[in-house]
């Protein structure tokens, strides 16, 4: 019911929530009744209809202060939406999903949609790509098991050609979203690594498809990189000798 909530920021009326939920409306209004009794929904009068309440962000924000990685990298998230001017995310991987816990907005009119909270697959983001490409073969092998389904006709479904993109991405030091997650969106991310030299997050750069020409991707590219190895060295990686 929250998940459904959140995606209609606007509010649902009680009948609305209950033909999306599917689920008995007498069910549905004792549900809501005890998240709004928690301050996590409430019921505007004007409308009639049920939002997200303020009790939300306080268990969101419990959990985003909970992540040690978030508050290392956000230093370099802000140089690096500075530095470019678009829309910058900092993600994290749960499970075989990439889920954006941080961004800044682009300095333009026209920019690419996201919100914190949302998730991605790994294999077809740049963030998922760029924690792909120096993660354990295990993960990867996993990944292509659940199935390389398409999000636009770009998105890569071939295993041999995903494993291919990512040792080219090793190579690189970052990771391209060439249209692969979202129509005329195109981004570069890169890698933040823990201690140990895991691959604990990532940053990205996306915008619209018309200002992320070859050329802008060729300059973000090693931008995001250096942010990724500035909050890598904040979470006490350091490079091999």
């Amino acid at each position: 019911m929250l998940n459904t909530l959140a995606e209609h920021p606007a509010g649902l009326t009680l009948a609305t929530l209950t033909e999306n939920l599917g689920m008995p409306k007498p069910t549905v209004h004792r549900l809501v009744s005890a998240l709004s009794d928690a301050e996590l929904t409430r019921l505007d009068a004007e409308s009639g209809r049920y939002r997200i309440a303020r009790g939300a962000l306080t268990l969101a924000s419990a959990f985003l202060e909970g992540i040690d990685v978030r508050e290392a990298c956000l230093p370099a998230l802000r140089d690096l939406s500075e530095s470019c001017g678009e829309t910058c995310h900092l993600g994290i991987r749960e499970d075989l999903r990439i889920i954006y816990i941080e961004k800044r907005e682009a300095k333009w009119p026209v920019r690419m949609y996201s919100r914190i909270g949302n998730s991605n697959p790994l294999h077809c983001t740049g963030i998922g790509k760029a924690v792909l490409a120096w993660s354990a073969d295990s993960l990867v092998a996993e990944v292509v098991r659940a199935g390389l389904h398409p999000r636009t006709p770009a998105t890569i479904i071939d295993p041999a050609a995903l494993r291919a993109e990512l040792a080219a991405i090793r190579e690189r030091g970052w990771a391209v979203d060439d249209v692969e997650n979202e129509v005329s969106i195109r981004c570069v991310a890169a890698p933040v690594f823990d201690w140990e030299g895991n691959p604990v997050a990532a940053f990205s750069v996306a915008g619209p498809e018309f200002r992320m020409t070859d050329d802008a991707l060729a300059r973000f590219g090693p931008l995001v990189r250096h942010a990724g190895l500035a909050a890598s060295q904040k979470l006490g990686w350091r490079p091999q000798r």
